[in-house]
């Protein structure tokens, strides 16, 4: 009788691993995971962060966990631009107005000092209202002033889509838009750091 052979496929291995963060893989591509998704976020941090690491790498991209702030994303590396072959660009890369930049330093700043002085949540809640007051007292006596409070929700509409603000009223009938509430994506702290914060600041104050 022949022996049945007893080998494994070492491709097998790999695959099944793979296989096995799959889901996970597929949500950070799709953005950035927050801690209070708890089911992605305790598979990410104990379990599958290192084979992350490695998967992503072989394209070229970088996962970022901020275990601190609670969340994680992806980003791709930077390539020099004398590069014989550069990979093409797989994640988008965020480019803002000068309204909107506007508009992030000023929630980067409420950000930080809400993170400060409160515990109880690491994300401010903000009205449009309260969003065109920041504006304004901002603004103060610019002639720029009543254009971009005109353009204020659409300013505010970009920013969420590029994920740095989150519409809490959606299904729910708001008489006033100025009662529209937003919650302050704490991601926008890995795009805004403190040298950025300052850079940006001091550009904004020359306008």
């Amino acid at each position: 009788m022949m022996e049945e052979l007893n080998h494994t496929d070492p491709g097998i291995a790999p695959m099944a691993q793979a296989m096995s963060f799959a889901p996970l893989a597929i949500r950070l591509l799709k953005g950035v995971v927050y801690e209070e998704e708890a089911r992605y976020w305790n598979d990410l941090v104990k379990i599958h962060e290192l084979p992350l690491r490695r998967y992503f790498a072989q394209i070229g991209v970088d996962l970022i966990v901020n275990r601190q702030e609670g969340f994680a994303y992806l980003r791709q590396a930077q390539q020099e631009e004398t590069e014989a072959n550069p990979l093409p660009r797989l994640m988008t890369r965020r480019s803002l107005t000068v309204d909107q930049s506007i508009l992030c330093v000023l929630l980067r700043e409420h950000l930080e000092d809400y993170t400060i002085n409160e515990s109880a949540s690491r994300e401010p809640i903000l009205t449009l209202r309260d969003i065109r007051d920041m504006v304004e007292l901002f603004f103060r006596e610019r002639n720029t002033k009543q254009r971009f409070l005109r353009d204020v929700k659409k300013t505010v509409e970009d920013v969420k889509k590029q994920g740095f603000l989150e519409e809490l009223n959606s299904g729910d009938a708001v008489l006033n838009e100025d009662e529209l509430r937003y919650r302050v994506k704490r991601i926008l702290k890995a795009f805004i750091g403190p040298d950025e914060l300052l850079q940006l600041a001091q550009q904004i104050a020359s306008l």
